[in-house]
């Protein structure tokens, strides 16, 4: 993640740190997965419907994530004006459990489980993301197998 962009979300989320919190790790991520066979479909039917006139893509939503010694953050992201549009999610690190990373040869992945809710989430990293895969993957705890 630029520097712009990491500073938005340090912005975005000091209004929500406890006194002795500090942001560990922040990255770009994407929560849902329009698979390849589904895109490739939705382009075909799109430009079948429309006579070759158009076609179209579907491309996930964006969010910033941000960790800190105690929560895990979720932003939606403003892809025009590289900022948090809105908070989505926070979760105690505590209660959230994560899968072994699935490293893919376009993004990786693990999917979060968060115990409290009975909720599971899949939290995908583009490839501009990578870096901060493991860092974020170290301060959630696996799940026991």
């Amino acid at each position: 993640m630029n520097a712009r962009r990491r500073r938005a979300l340090l912005a975005a989320v000091a209004e929500t740190l406890e006194p002795d919190e500090r942001v560990e790790v922040t990255s770009l991520v994407n929560l849902s997965e329009v698979s390849f066979k589904k895109n490739m479909a939705m382009g075909l039917a799109a430009a079948v419907l429309s006579g070759g006139a158009m076609t179209v893509a579907a491309t996930p939503q964006p969010m910033y994530l941000a960790v800190t010694g105690r929560r895990l953050f979720l932003f939606q992201a403003n892809q025009v004006f590289a900022k948090p549009d809105r908070h989505v999610a926070t979760f105690q690190l505590e209660d959230v459990r994560r899968t072994e990373v699935k490293r893919g040869l376009v993004k990786h992945s693990f999917v979060l489980l968060d115990e409290s809710r009975g909720s599971a989430l899949r939290v995908f990293f583009p490839p501009i993301s990578r870096k901060e895969v493991d860092a974020t993957a170290r301060r959630i705890a696996m799940v026991a197998a």
